[in-house]
């Protein structure tokens, strides 16, 4: 049966595994028999909804004693893989990342390939995705990811510091992408880019 294989699908997986329907597709069944079977998945406590159209394998901490709920970012990532989206975090998000404030935001924003919207989860907290141009989305998750920190702290508000803590969590390979996507980006980033360079 359906509901077997989606099982065993499920218990194969780390604990707090996220998945969405697609993610059963392979397993050559109708859409509404695989979504009938995650139904009944979740109401024997199997997976857990995070989201609409999203789910969890349940990852219960014996030394919490509680469920370990699933990250803000995983959440975005799965719903982007969900909608065949492209993102990169961005603002507070984008800085939280790359180690540049240990401020856990109120709202997670990430730059999106596609439309711009607003999810909101169980716990009141925000994911915002906002469209942007796919020139600053198409390039490699790393150099992307610098180019939204820079904008995040702004053109005159990045100082050494920031850039010895950014070229240190690139490799050799990824800040020489970077130096190549920074190409068509504005004159103050490829400027910043030469300075972390130097440093």
């Amino acid at each position: 049966m359906i509901i077997d294989k989606i099982n065993n699908k499920v218990k194969r997986a780390p604990k707090g595994t996220l998945f969405i329907l697609a993610d059963f597709s392979n397993l050559e069944a109708p859409y509404n028999t695989i979504k009938d079977a995650v139904r009944k998945l979740v109401e024997t406590e199997k997976l857990r909804i995070i989201y609409r159209g999203i789910y969890q394998k349940p990852n219960y901490s014996k030394t919490l004693q509680r469920m370990v709920p699933a990250l803000p970012s995983e959440i975005a990532e799965t719903y982007a893989r969900k909608n065949d989206w492209r993102i990169i975090p961005a603002g507070e998000t984008a800085l939280n990342q790359l180690g540049l404030t240990t401020q856990v935001p109120n709202s997670y924003e990430y730059r999106s390939n596609g439309p711009s919207r607003e999810i909101i989860l169980k716990n009141g907290k925000k994911i915002k995705f906002r469209s942007t141009v796919s020139r600053d989305i198409n390039m490699i998750y790393t150099s992307a990811l610098v180019i939204e920190v820079f904008k995040a702290l702004g053109e005159n508000n990045v100082n050494s510091e920031n850039l010895s803590i950014i070229k240190r969590k690139l490799t050799i390979d990824q800040f020489e992408q970077l130096k190549k996507d920074v190409l068509l980006s504005r004159n103050w980033i490829k400027d910043l880019v030469i300075k972390m360079e130097a440093s």
